[in-house]
């Protein structure tokens, strides 16, 4: 896949230590302070969101069902996001003092509540805030040019952690063999999703790669499908996150695609792009579109030469990668996924 990058990259290590990768959901909400669901604002470290939503709902003798929450956060990192858990009966406030833990490198701790009248969805945040440090960065960086360059917006790829070692080759055969029964049988439904997931992101990364290599991903071709970016809420071209549907673009922007449909091969180079997203037509998931562009906003970089540490601090709309706008600058290194000593 092809990346949108500066000539020279900067090797930087990123995830050293968990306090290195920060990240706080922007949740602007006015809760109504009644109803069944209690809100829970927690900080966690060392541990993804779905242990954390599985501990919530132990503590609160609740189904895991009852508990909701808006966005996958990063294991290895230290972030802060809502949890809702639905507690019929008593409207009282929820003690949160008790709704701690620490075990290892591991720990929870439950900041602040509220009460609320529905469960919480995914992509109900605004954004997300980050706090990045990036070490072993020995060389000068002018932070002020670096700062401009951010906020002048990034290729807005899926992040390869979306696609893991074989996800995508698994995600193929799903889809060319899923009429199959005894394939059939060996997926659940939770992994089909998953596969669907992962098939719309590689279409929409190849199809924002050709328009990056042609120097058009910036630009709003005749033709386009326009939608909002960045905190300001500027107009920018959409890619589509492919499934049935009806053809929104059209003239110069639809030509480019389909001739990337015709041009653009699976990794093992069986088949085209467009007969993948033949296949996803078929595969029972609609059609929806996704920027082909990113603007970070709030953003500051701060150097400090002698620790070798770039801190970087930004704010990114949900569903944009963070190591995605970083890769641009800096060849990352993540030491969260190093084996352990």
């Amino acid at each position: 896949m092809a990346v949108h990058q500066t000539a020279v990259q900067v090797p930087a290590q990123i995830k050293v230590e968990p306090e290195d990768w920060q990240v706080t959901e922007a949740f602007d909400v006015a809760f109504t302070e009644a109803g069944e669901h209690g809100y829970f604002f927690v900080e966690k470290r060392c541990l993804s969101t779905i242990p954390v939503a599985a501990w919530l709902a132990k503590q609160l003798d609740v189904p895991e069902l009852d508990v909701g929450f808006a966005g996958m956060k990063d294991k290895h990192a230290l972030t802060r996001q809502w949890f809702s858990v639905r507690l019929p009966g008593p409207e009282e406030p929820v003690d949160i003092t008790s709704l701690e833990r620490s075990e290892g490198e591991e720990r929870i701790k439950v900041l602040a509540s509220h009460r609320h009248q529905r469960k919480l969805r995914r992509g109900e945040h605004q954004a997300n805030r980050f706090q990045v440090v990036l070490r072993n960065v020995d060389k000068p960086i002018d932070t002020d040019a670096l700062t401009q360059s951010f906020e002048s917006g990034f290729p807005n790829y899926f992040g390869p952690q979306r696609f893991g070692r074989h996800n995508l080759g698994d995600a193929l055969h799903w889809l060319n063999h899923r009429r199959d029964r005894r394939v059939a049988r060996r997926v659940s439904r939770q992994q089909q999703g998953w596969h669907l997931s992962v098939l719309r992101s590689w279409v929409f990364n190849e199809l924002l790669a050709a328009r990056v290599a042609d120097g058009s991903w910036q630009t709003c071709l005749e033709g386009d499908v326009m939608g909002q970016g960045g905190a300001q809420g500027e107009a920018v071209p959409m890619g589509p996150l492919w499934g049935r549907g009806r053809e929104r673009c059209a003239g110069e922007a639809l030509r480019r695609q389909q001739h990337s449909f015709e041009q653009i091969k699976t990794p093992d180079d069986a088949q085209s792009l467009g007969a993948v997203c033949e296949a996803l037509e078929y595969a029972g998931v609609d059609r929806s579109e996704r920027g082909l562009i990113v603007k970070p906003w709030d953003v500051g970089c701060k150097q400090d030469l002698s620790a070798g540490t770039l801190t970087a601090s930004f704010c990114l709309p949900v569903g944009a990668y963070a190591t995605v706008m970083l890769g641009q600058w800096f060849a990352l290194h993540d030491m969260s996924l190093e084996p352990s000593q």
